[in-house]
């Protein structure tokens, strides 16, 4: 006796071996490239490539350094993954006499491109220290921007801790904590759209002068999972046989 399989099942199959041959697996990075970033006051960025190097996981790259100007001192401690996420901790400085808006971005190379969808999650947390001593310090929102932002092929994908917010030490040399938030983790959950070349990380906030802001941000992009399109294609193979019945 001859058996058909189900319609649904066919659809079921049918993203799979899409999913599979549309995304090649990556046995490891085949190349150190760089990242990108950018920082500095509004109006004045600086931007420097910063080379990635291996671990001892062949898909993980990382890279950590300081960089010093007279507006901002600057540290970074990031790994990274080409499939891609970026896990970071930064730190920064003002070094002006006055509350300035500062500039952050990272952005790395995406290998093998995430088509034709995504799925996305972020994490952002991290401090305020009155690093200068004089009873006060505070990070803000500058105008109507949220305090992290995932980006994906340049575009704003993913906000986390929307405007508006402040933090502020409570005391002289004191630190406030900017509570740890979560979106889309564990996951990611979050649809998103194609990442074609690039993902990033955009921090925009102010600063009161001397002081230091410390954060711990992520961000990841996948190709959802197979079983999820696979559903997905079975409901729309559903929705279509009603309509024509």
């Amino acid at each position: 006796m001859l058996i058909k399989p189900s319609l649904c099942g066919l659809f079921v199959a049918a993203a799979i071996v899409s999913i599979g041959t549309a995304v090649p697996a990556r046995a490891g990075v085949a190349f150190v490239p760089e990242a990108t970033v950018e920082v500095g006051v509004l109006g004045d960025t600086s931007t420097t490539k910063v080379g990635l190097l291996n671990t001892s996981d062949p898909d993980v790259l990382s890279t950590s350094g300081q960089w010093d100007n007279a507006n901002w001192d600057f540290t970074w401690d990031m790994t990274v993954d080409l499939d891609p996420f970026i896990n970071a901790v930064f730190g920064l400085t003002n070094n002006t006499g006055v509350t300035q808006t500062f500039i952050l971005n990272v952005t790395i190379p995406v290998a093998p491109p995430v088509t034709p969808s995504s799925v996305m999650g972020g994490s952002v947390g991290g401090s305020v220290t009155d690093a200068n001593n004089d009873g006060v310090a505070t990070v803000a929102n500058s105008g109507g921007l949220p305090l992290f932002d995932g980006l994906i092929d340049g575009s704003s994908a993913l906000s986390i801790i929307g405007s508006p917010y402040a933090y502020s030490a409570p005391f002289a040399g004191g630190t406030a904590n900017i509570p740890a938030t979560n979106v889309g983790l564990p996951g990611p959950t979050i649809p998103g759209p194609a990442a074609l070349s690039t993902i990033g990380i955009s921090h925009v906030f102010t600063l009161t002068p001397g002081d230091t802001v410390s954060l711990t941000s992520f961000f990841i992009v996948e190709v959802p999972e197979p079983a999820s399109m696979g559903l997905l294609a079975c409901g729309m193979a559903l929705v279509g046989l009603k309509r024509r019945h």
